[in-house]
């Protein structure tokens, strides 16, 4: 009975002990703790969104609402690279948008840190995302240019696009504006028809098509932009004021229903214009204003396409006071002209190309300097198919000069 008491105080001072040394090292570890005051720690950024750009990438970093926070520090390359940006709060949440620069293609790590004005440092919050280059570009292509077209009085012209391509957000144009001023619009993908009501003549237009990676990219990118001269100021006749002339040489109308007239009421069907059984022939009309003329054009009848009386060759003469007598003294000759056929086969045998050349009118220019006139004679000379007399469908002539 005394052992069991004996080993049962010992028991009891042991633990006693054994309490006093617990206590000790825990008071110990305590002020170890404490050394250097309490630890801080600035409220960390609560998202970090990586937005892909060229060569480089934005952070957009939203913080916390720790008013404290100063400064946020990126790191990329392994914590080898790194920027610092200053914070400055508006209230709420704010967002801090930072660039990093001259990165080549691939995928990227961040990592994000907040500091408040004593340099603490916050828990890290990670970020990662993918940078373009020129091997993405190599992949884009502009959209189509399919034709420019002026507009008649000369003061518009008119894009015509083809299809976008996969992923298009549009194509930004840039061009000069009639007063000389830089000009730039873009144009939705659906956008098939552009109109440019302002332009300077002669000048360059560009265009490229602009497109992201992905939605969240933070700006678009493009091929190397395409370019076009755009056409200089030039204007169509008004045909309203075309008028008949008939002059005591000039050729009449052959009786078959086919008038003069007709060569300038925009009706590109038969009936045209048909003269008597006279070759060579001519006639003459009033422009209705005198005009230095750049160019015109001869649509045949699509009854007859280099055949029958469709004209071949002719002379094309103007004057402001044509001789009463019908005589050709007054005129001044502007150019000789022959009428081509691409496919060269023999009349009677047309391609389809042939045939879309005509329809579409034939041009012919005039040499730069040609005066003034208001008065043109047309001298037909041969035909295409060896008939007795000549047939003309639409004619439309255009100038450089403005009103």
């Amino acid at each position: 009975m005394k052992t069991i008491k004996y080993f049962a105080l010992l028991y009891v001072l042991g633990l006693i002990a054994g309490l006093n040394s617990c206590t000790k090292t825990t008071g110990d570890a305590y002020k170890k703790f404490e050394k250097g005051g309490e630890i801080t720690y600035p409220g960390r950024a609560d998202t970090v969104l990586v937005q892909a750009g060229y060569n480089r990438v934005q952070l957009a970093v939203v913080l916390g609402n720790d008013p404290l926070v100063t400064k946020i520090r990126v790191y990329w390359n392994n914590q080898v690279d790194s920027t610092d940006v200053p914070v400055t709060h508006s209230g709420g949440k704010d967002t801090v948008k930072v660039i990093v620069p001259n990165l080549t293609e691939g995928n990227y790590n961040f990592t994000v840190y907040t500091f408040d004005s004593q340099n603490h440092k916050s828990v890290v919050i990670n970020g990662s995302g993918i940078v373009y280059g020129p091997s993405y570009l190599t992949s884009l292509t502009n959209r189509t240019l399919k034709s420019l077209t002026e507009s008649a009085d000369g003061n518009k012209i008119e894009l015509s696009w083809g299809v976008p391509a996969g992923g298009e957000l549009g194509v930004e144009i840039s061009y000069t504006g009639q007063n000389g001023a830089a000009r730039k619009i873009v144009i939705p993908p659906t956008e098939t028809s552009t109109e440019l009501p302002d332009y300077k003549e002669s000048t360059q237009l560009t265009y490229k098509s602009l497109y992201k990676p992905d939605s969240t990219a933070f700006e678009t990118f493009s091929p190397p932009a395409s370019t076009v001269t755009l056409p200089k100021f030039e204007r169509q006749l008004d045909k309203s004021k075309f008028a008949l002339v008939t002059l005591p040489t000039d050729v009449n109308e052959g009786g078959y229903g086919w008038l003069q007239s007709y060569l300038w009421d925009e009706n590109y069907n038969p009936p045209g214009f048909a003269t008597q059984s006279i070759i060579p022939c001519w006639f003459t009309f009033d422009s209705g204003a005198s005009a230095s003329i750049s160019r015109f054009k001869v649509w045949q009848a699509n009854d007859r396409l280099y055949n029958l009386e469709s004209v071949k060759t002719f002379e094309l003469y103007g004057s402001n006071s044509p001789s009463a007598d019908g005589s050709f003294s007054s005129w001044t000759k502007i150019g000789s002209y022959t009428s081509v056929k691409p496919s060269g086969l023999p009349p009677g045998q047309n391609t389809a190309a042939d045939v879309a050349f005509a329809l579409a009118g034939e041009e012919f220019t005039v040499a730069d300097g040609t005066p003034k006139f208001r008065y043109y004679r047309f001298k037909l000379l041969t035909n295409w198919g060896g008939g007795h007399f000549m047939t003309m469908e639409e004619i439309a002539f255009y100038t450089h000069d403005r009103l």
